[in-house]
């Protein structure tokens, strides 16, 4: 857990990334490199909590003048319930990971951040096929739904690929029992299979050869998920740029100023 403090060892700062682990957040670089190309004088920690802590974490992290926090896994769900004013989005997807912490207001900035990396792309997918049926999950496709998107889902227990489709609103049709990403122009990991290189049984023969492979998961090397992608000649992309989007999100909420995401990007490419 190297470069996290433990909540109650932090120190005093303007902001922090909470998580379990978090240690190997690449938040702190990218938000202090845009600190220092704005000639801001704020810091910004990693601060480890353990699930259960969150609410005696943040109320720490207040009294020590720290003025926002990130919230990566396992606690975004900890988070909202801690939030006393929260967006729609956030309450939605059941989530927050942006956290003000004088008002206790509360955000989601992954939903978002991630459709602004899909602009991107041309011509931008519309169709999509989303692997896992977790929060990650449930966040893209909100999103995506929202921004007039056609969706097949596919987890390896069916019955919860069918409980988030019924959440969402769609037809039992859209789940399929196999990771066939048949008519998808863009096919998104949302597992976690990648942090443990984990193959997912995708049947990459049935990809469309212009599609979209994302993986919403960051490594130094390429992932399982998208070694896999590019053998059969597919455009990969992961979450680095994901990461950037909705750090910058989270920037522009708290200090109210354009956040320089090229500078954040090129501190933790």
């Amino acid at each position: 857990m190297s470069g996290a403090y433990p909540w109650r060892e932090a120190p005093e700062a303007e902001f922090a990334v909470i998580g379990d682990p978090v240690g190997h957040s690449l938040s702190p670089r990218m938000h202090g490199a845009a600190y220092q190309a704005l000639g801001l004088s704020c810091r910004y920690l990693a601060v480890h909590v353990p699930p259960g802590e969150v609410a005696q974490a943040l109320a720490r992290l207040g009294s020590l003048g720290y003025r926002g926090v990130n919230v990566t896994v396992p606690h975004k769900e900890e988070a909202l319930a801690w939030a006393k004013e929260a967006e729609p989005l956030a309450r939605r997807v059941r989530a927050a990971n942006t956290l003000r912490l004088a008002d206790k207001a509360c955000i989601n900035t992954d939903a978002p951040g991630f459709l602004d990396t899909l602009s991107e792309f041309h011509p931008e997918p519309r169709t999509a096929m989303i692997l896992g049926a977790g929060g990650s999950a449930r966040a893209i496709a909100v999103a995506l739904l929202a921004a007039g998107y056609e969706l097949y889902l596919y987890n390896r227990t069916f019955a919860k690929a069918e409980s988030l489709a019924a959440e969402l609103g769609l037809s039992s049709d859209v789940v399929r029992a196999e990771a066939d990403p048949r008519g998808a122009s863009l096919i998104v990991n949302t597992t976690s299979a990648s942090l443990t290189n984990e193959e997912i049984p995708i049947v990459w023969g049935n990809a469309e050869p212009t599609a979209l492979a994302y993986d919403l998961m960051y490594a130094k090397e390429p992932t399982s998920f998208l070694l896999a992608a590019g053998a059969r000649g597919l455009l990969t992309t992961d979450g680095l740029n994901m990461l950037v989007a909705q750090g910058a999100r989270s920037f522009e909420w708290w200090l109210g100023i354009p956040a320089p995401r090229q500078v954040m990007l090129n501190a933790i490419r």
